[in-house]
């Protein structure tokens, strides 16, 4: 359906809930910055956590969730039984809305064969994060290449999320091809990696584009470090303090505590020259690695954006020691703090930090050359400083939020049409 003249554009956005981790604060940004620009935005989520104007809970039968579960872990398939998705254009709003702009499938909240056949009627957008709608099971293949005959046998299948009960994964990748290819979905990707990625796959056969997101540059912006302490209840420090940020520290696919573990005898031998700033949940975990040598200090994971922008501006220099990743929306929020960033050479990374220039990259499990980098920013402050400018600069050169929507609408008027 095409909007009516004069009339504002219509985008209805889908998500497993409003408030989680990065993706989340993402949307939640993106959503307020089209409602200033006049576009006419929902969220509807399965799980609502705020009350927010614009989240609306997902119309789902009673007791459809359960039985999902219940089916999903009798059979192991995920992300089929989902009947209420068929029933998603009843709703008066939902019918009338000009793009169905979908998150985060891997959360179990939406039926892929279901939407496959309604984007014959409606303008879907899908906008995948990692690697989930190309393979049968797992977000990261981590140099798996199953995926790309018929997956079985899965590695990975003690992965937390999105959870398998038992090796379907085969079953799983043929109904993600016969939908994704059946349908008039739309793919959105957020990197040039991302893009490649689905382009090479039975996911290239529908239309593909890219758009950096962004973050608020107002927001996300350097701070006096003394201020940001006393408001965080910090002590205060002249050593260098390295920042750990994820919404679980104790993710295995980000790495963090065994880089923790690392940064003991770095910091024996610079003694009293390095400082952990952990900060998420679980981060309480990190605490078994303080030695006199490397004070640790944690906080809990900072759920809005004012909060976070504070905890980045207590560090000097974020770790992001990834094994995979599309781009990190954190290291982003550090680069527009004028926090350098060193992280792992992985998927989108290198497309915002710049090795040498606003950061420095590392091989993926090389955490010898993350300590390296550690030791070279502690003894030249120069460098440092030099980093910092330049994160800022890029940050709101090319990742300002506004930016983002700016092209976000021009994609969404450009493929709106007539089914």
């Amino acid at each position: 359906m095409s909007p009516k003249p004069g009339a504002p554009l219509r985008v209805a956005f889908f998500n497993y809930s409003d408030e989680a981790s990065g993706a989340e604060a993402l949307i939640d940004q993106t959503i307020t910055s089209l409602i200033a620009r006049g576009v006419d935005a929902r969220l509807y989520v399965m799980d609502r956590f705020t009350n927010r104007p614009y989240v609306h809970s997902w119309p789902r039968f009673p007791a459809e969730r359960r039985v999902e579960y219940i089916f999903r872990r009798v059979t192991g398939l995920n992300n089929i039984l989902f009947p209420s998705t068929l029933f998603l254009h009843r709703r008066p709003w939902l019918r009338d809305a000009d793009i169905w702009h979908f998150h985060n499938l891997h959360g179990h909240f939406a039926s892929i064969p279901i939407l496959s056949k309604l984007s014959w009627k409606k303008n879907i957008v899908l906008s995948p994060v990692d690697q989930f709608l190309a393979t049968g099971y797992c977000t990261y293949s981590l140099g798996c290449e199953r995926f790309r005959d018929a997956c079985g046998e899965c590695p990975q299948l003690d992965l937390p999320y999105p959870g398998l009960s038992r090796d379907t994964t085969s079953r799983l990748l043929a109904m993600k091809r016969s939908a994704v290819t059946s349908s008039r979905f739309n793919l959105l990707v957020h990197t040039k990696y991302l893009k490649e990625f689905y382009a090479s796959t039975f996911a290239g056969q529908r239309p593909i584009e890219q758009i950096y997101y962004g973050v608020d540059t107002r927001v996300f912006r350097p701070r006096a470090r003394r201020e940001v302490e006393n408001d965080l209840s910090l002590p205060a420090t002249k050593s260098l303090t390295l920042g750990l940020i994820h919404s679980d520290i104790s993710d295995r696919r980000k790495g963090l505590l065994p880089l923790v573990e690392s940064l003991q005898s770095l910091a024996q031998e610079m003694p009293n020259r390095l400082r952990l700033l952990v900060i998420g949940n679980s981060s309480d975990r990190a605490k078994q690695f303080a030695t006199e040598n490397l004070p640790i200090a944690t906080l809990p994971f900072l759920r809005d954006s004012e909060s976070l922008a504070k905890g980045l501006n207590a560090c000097d220099v974020l770790l992001y020691p990834t094994r995979a990743d599309n781009l990190s929306l954190t290291c982003l929020d550090a680069l527009a703090c004028g926090v350098p960033v060193i992280s792992s050479r992985v998927g989108g990374q290198p497309e915002a930090i710049r090795d040498h220039v606003n950061g420095f990259l590392c091989e993926p499990d090389r955490l010898d050359e993350f300590a390296q980098r550690v030791a070279q920013l502690a003894s030249d402050d120069e460098l440092r400083l030099r980093l910092a400018s330049e994160a800022r600069r890029l940050a709101v050169a090319e990742f300002d939020i506004e930016i983002y929507i700016n092209n976000l609408i021009a994609y969404y008027h450009r493929f709106n049409r007539v089914p």
